[in-house]
């Protein structure tokens, strides 16, 4: 088990073998691979994420302004509205307008390319087709003076590891359903056309076990810019054909075996007698 997602990648007896045991088996493979993939992304993204995420929230808090919450209403000393646009956020602002009446609508924040906009007791938020909006609690008192925001900057970027983290995982989690079920309509469809008989419990083991090279797909892909689109048609050519390998390699292990020819017995025997039949002849015709 320990070895098995580096067998998965070469040797077809793996599959074979694998083929013969049970389907549980196969089924925490695939738990088993989905935890290594979960571990090794975490430790990418807290060794070379963390440094750059903590750079952002830091460059974000000097921006911020000092502010006073009353009763869920925030007040802010400098000019409204106060735009901020750090470089860090790639070109999207951040807008406090605490003198806004009027309700914010989605077009506008992405027509200004406004990532938050926090008006008196509302935070909106925007980015791409996302939109959402939130009311302050009205029972929540503050002053956020500097001190306040340069303390925060720390406990900040570990919450956002954390939010970094905890998503990798919700998205490994419905991953997994959808590779299993991509695998076995794949795993399905060619066995039926090539005419290679199998058990539906086969067709879900062959499913499992090609997580394997798919998940080296994820990792290149995860580690490297390819567009998504590529990535899933690399996901498709993987299943195809190490489910091809996998069916012509089962054709060959349930031919039956040919029966051994029988060798003739008695040879010496068999050349004395022709020999004594053929001098036989020869004396007759004398």
């Amino acid at each position: 088990m320990l070895l098995g997602p580096i067998k998965a990648l070469y040797n077809m007896k793996f599959y074979l073998e694998s083929l013969g045991k049970s389907a549980w088996r196969a089924f925490f493979f695939v738990v088993y691979i989905s935890v290594i993939t979960v571990v090794l992304t975490s430790l990418f993204s807290v060794i070379f994420m963390g440094p750059t995420i903590s750079q952002t929230v830091d460059t974000m808090i000097d921006y911020l302004p000092e502010m006073e919450i009353t009763n869920g209403k925030i007040k802010v000393n400098n000019n409204q509205p106060l735009t901020i646009s750090p470089e860090t956020l790639g070109g999207y602002n951040i807008v406090f307008d605490t003198g806004r009446t009027e309700p914010v609508y989605p077009t506008e924040m992405r027509t200004s390319g406004t990532l938050l906009l926090i008006s008196a007791d509302k935070v909106y938020f925007s980015l791409q087709d996302r939109f959402q909006e939130s009311q302050i609690p009205a029972d929540i008192n503050a002053n956020i003076d500097r001190e306040t925001l340069n303390a925060s900057k720390e406990p900040v970027a570990n919450m956002a590891m954390g939010v970094i983290l905890a998503f990798m995982l919700l998205a490994q989690i419905f991953r997994i359903p959808f590779m299993l079920l991509l695998a076995f309509v794949v795993v399905l469809v060619l066995g039926r056309t090539m005419r290679v008989p199998t058990k539906s419990g086969d067709n879900f083991k062959i499913a499992c076990y090609i997580q394997a090279p798919a998940l080296l797909i994820y990792l290149i892909s995860y580690f490297t810019p390819i567009p998504g689109f590529l990535v899933g048609f690399a996901y498709l050519a993987v299943f195809v054909i190490y489910g091809q390998i996998i069916f012509n390699a089962k054709r060959l292990q349930d031919l039956p075996e040919e029966p051994e020819q029988s060798l003739p017995q008695n040879t010496e025997n068999n050349e004395e007698q022709s020999s004594s039949d053929e001098g036989k002849n020869d004396s007759e015709n004398n």
